[in-house]
C-alpha cells in the first residue's frame, strides 16, 4: 500500500479481505490496458477498501443465521477519478461474492487452509490461514445485482466482469449468457437499471451500484437502489457503490451515503489538496499525481492530457472526472459570487417582462426588467403578493385566476412594452389570450424548448449579469431556484437548463431570463421610456 494514509487501523487479521485478495489474484486476469491477461492484483485503494469491506469484529462468531454481525461495515462507498481502477475493483468483487470465500466462517486455531477443491472449483487454489485470522467461505447460492443508472452504464462493469469469467478458471463453473451470468445453484449476477425494477423481487443476496454518484431521484435511479438495497439487507447480504465525485447540486445516493451519520458505512475519498487550483496548469499536474499515486497502472502525464483538452470545454467537469473533487458540473449555471448583492430601485414607468407558467407540479412566475436594466418581481393585491405561484400552497395547482389577475395589474400598473410568455402549451390559450388584449407585438410567445433559441438567451443573460448589465432586487425565491439550475449539454456546445432533483425548481429563473431577453430585445429594437401610469414599488 502507497503511503501512511492508506495503512489499516486495525489489527490485519481481522478481515477476509486478503484472503479475497488472494483469491481475486488466482482466478481473475486484467482485463484490458497495458497490464491485459495478466493476474488481476489489488494494489493501494484497492487492497485498503477490500481489507476494510471485509473486516470482522474481534469477538465475530460464525453463525450461518446471522451473516451480517460478524462485518463492521454493511456496505462500503469508493469514490475515485476516471480511470483508476474502480470497474476491474467492482467486477472481481462482484465475481469473489459469487462464488469466492466472502462469508465468515470463524478464526482459524492453527493449520487451516481453505482450498478451491472443497468448493466446486479445479483450479488447484489454496490459501493456509495464519492463527487468529478470519476464516471465509462461499454462500451457497449467491444472486447478485449490478446497478447503473442507465442499461448501457452497465457495460462498465459487466464487460471486464465477462472478460474476467472467460479468461481464467472460474470459466468451468461460472458461464455468461444473454442477459445474466449463471452461478452455481442456479444463482445469477442480473445487470440492471431503473428501467428493470421488475427484476428487483427477486432475492438478492448482494450488490454492486456503478457511479452511484448520478442516483438522483429526478432520474428514479435512487429510488431502485434503495429498493434494491432493502432487499438485499433482508437477505443479509452487503453492497458496494463506486462513483466519480458527484455534483454538491443533485443529492445523490453518494452524496447521502458520505453525508449520513450512521457508522456501519465504509467511505473511502483521497481527496487532492485543497491549496491547489486546478485551473493552473501545474497545480494540476500535482493534483492528478496525489490521487492516482495508487493507481500505479496510469501515467498521470496522459491523464494532464485528457484533463488539459477537457478544461478547455468544461473545466468543472475535468475537476470532478480528473481531479477527484467535488464541485458542481456542468450544471451550475449560477454561482452565488456571480449571482451577487440586491440593488433597492425605486420601480416606475415602461418594463419588459417574462412569463413561466405551468398547471401543477412547478411553480409559475413573472419577472420583470426595467430600461436601464434592473430585473425584478412585481407584485399585486393589496397586500402586495409576488407573482410566484407555488403550487403547494393552492391545493397542489396553479391558481390560474390569481395569475390572470396578477397580469392584469402589470399591465395597468405599468407600460409593458414586451412581454415574452413560455411557449407552454398548457397556457397556450392564455397566452393567446392576453396577445389579443395587449397586442401581439406585446405579448409574444417564446420557444423555450428550443435549443438554440434558449442557448443564446442563457448565454445573454449570464454574460450581462457577468458585466454588470443588469441588477437584481431582493427576491430570494428567484434566488433559490438560479442557484438550483443546471446547466444541460446539448449538441453543438449548447446547453439548456434543467433542475438538479425534482424538488429544486427553477421556474423563477426562467422567467428572469424571459424578461431579460425581452428587455435585451426591444432595446435592440429601439425602445424608448414611455410616459403613462406609474408604480413604484418601495422596499421594506
Amino acid at each position: 500500500m502507497a503511503g501512511d494514509a492508506l495503512a489499516l487501523d486495525f489489527d490485519p487479521l481481522l478481515t477476509l479481505g486478503f484472503i479475497v485478495t488472494d483469491w481475486v489474484e488466482a482466478h481473475c486476469r486484467v482485463p484490458s490496458g497495458v497490464m491485459e491477461n495478466d493476474p488481476l492484483e489489488f494494489n493501494g485503494w484497492q487492497l485498503f477498501c477490500t481489507a476494510n469491506h471485509y473486516r470482522v469484529h474481534a469477538r465475530a462468531i460464525a453463525d450461518s443465521r446471522r451473516l451480517l454481525a460478524p462485518f463492521v461495515y454493511r456496505r462500503s462507498v469508493i469514490v475515485g477519478p476516471q480511470k483508476c481502477g474502480k470497474s476491474p475493483w467492482g467486477a472481481a468483487m462482484l465475481l469473489a461474492e459469487a462464488v469466492g470465500p466472502t462469508l465468515f466462517d470463524g478464526f482459524a486455531r492453527g493449520g487451516e487452509v481453505y482450498r478451491c477443491a472443497d468448493h466446486g472449483c479445479g483450479c488447484g487454489w489454496e490459501y493456509e490461514y495464519q492463527v487468529g485470522e478470519a476464516m471465509g467461505i462461499p454462500r451457497r447460492k449467491s444472486l447478485l445485482g449490478l446497478l447503473a443508472f442507465a442499461e448501457s452504464q452497465t457495460n462498465n462493469v459487466y464487460e471486464p466482469l465477462q472478460t474476467m469469467i472467460h479468461s481464467g478458471p472460474l470459466a468451468e463453473f461460472v458461464h455468461v449468457r444473454e442477459g445474466f451470468i449463471r452461478l452455481p445453484n442456479r444463482g445469477k449476477i442480473v445487470p440492471l437499471s431503473s428501467a428493470a425494477k421488475s427484476k428487483l423481487g427477486q432475492p438478492l443476496t448482494g450488490g454492486l451500484g456503478d457511479e452511484s454518484g448520478l442516483y438522483t431521484s429526478s432520474n428514479r435511479v435512487l429510488d431502485t437502489w434503495q429498493t434494491m438495497r432493502r432487499g438485499i439487507a433482508a437477505m443479509q447480504g452487503r453492497t458496494i457503490e463506486l462513483t466519480n465525485p458527484w455534483d454538491p447540486m443533485e443529492n445523490s445516493a453518494a452524496q447521502q451515503a458520505f453525508e449520513s451519520r450512521v457508522k456501519d458505512i465504509f467511505r473511502y475519498y483521497r481527496k487532492p489538496p485543497a491549496e491547489l487550483d486546478y485551473r493552473k496548469k501545474r497545480d494540476r499536474h500535482q493534483i492528478h499525481v496525489h490521487v492516482y499515486s495508487d493507481s500505479p497502472w496510469v501515467d498521470p502525464k496522459s491523464i494532464d492530457a485528457e484533463a488539459d483538452e477537457l478544461v478547455e470545454k468544461d473545466p468543472t467537469q475535468a475537476e470532478r472526472f480528473f481531479g477527484n473533487r467535488l464541485v458542481q458540473g456542468l450544471g451550475s449555471f449560477l454561482t452565488d459570487a456571480l449571482w451577487g448583492d440586491a440593488v433597492e430601485v425605486e420601480v416606475s414607468g415602461s418594463i419588459c417582462a417574462g412569463f413561466d407558467g405551468s398547471k401543477s407540479g412547478d411553480w409559475t412566475a413573472i419577472r420583470a426588467e426595467t430600461q436601464d436594466g434592473h430585473r425584478f418581481t412585481p407584485t399585486y393585491g393589496p397586500d402586495d403578493r409576488p407573482m410566484i405561484w407555488n403550487p403547494d400552497e393552492w391545493g397542489g395547482r396553479i391558481p390560474k385566476d390569481e395569475v390572470k389577475t396578477a397580469v392584469a395589474t402589470l399591465f395597468e400598473r405599468y407600460d409593458v412594452e414586451r412581454l415574452y410568455a413560455d411557449q407552454d402549451p398548457i397556457w397556450g390559450t392564455q397566452i393567446d389570450e392576453w396577445a389579443l388584449e395587449h397586442g401581439e407585438d406585446v405579448v409574444v410567445p417564446f420557444p423555450t424548448r428550443s435549443i438554440t433559441r434558449m442557448h443564446f438567451a442563457l448565454d445573454r443573460y449570464i454574460n450581462d449579469i457577468a458585466e454588470g448589465a443588469t441588477t437584481h432586487d431582493d427576491c430570494a425565491i428567484t434566488r433559490t431556484h438560479a442557484l438550483n439550475a443546471r446547466k444541460v449539454g446539448k449538441p453543438g456546445d449548447k446547453y439548456i437548463l434543467g433542475k438538479p432533483s425534482d424538488h429544486q425548481k427553477i421556474d423563477a429563473l426562467m422567467a428572469d431570463v424571459l424578461a431579460h431577453e425581452a428587455a435585451a430585445d426591444a432595446r435592440a429594437s429601439g425602445w424608448e421610456a414611455n410616459t403613462g401610469p406609474a408604480y413604484i414599488r418601495l422596499r421594506r
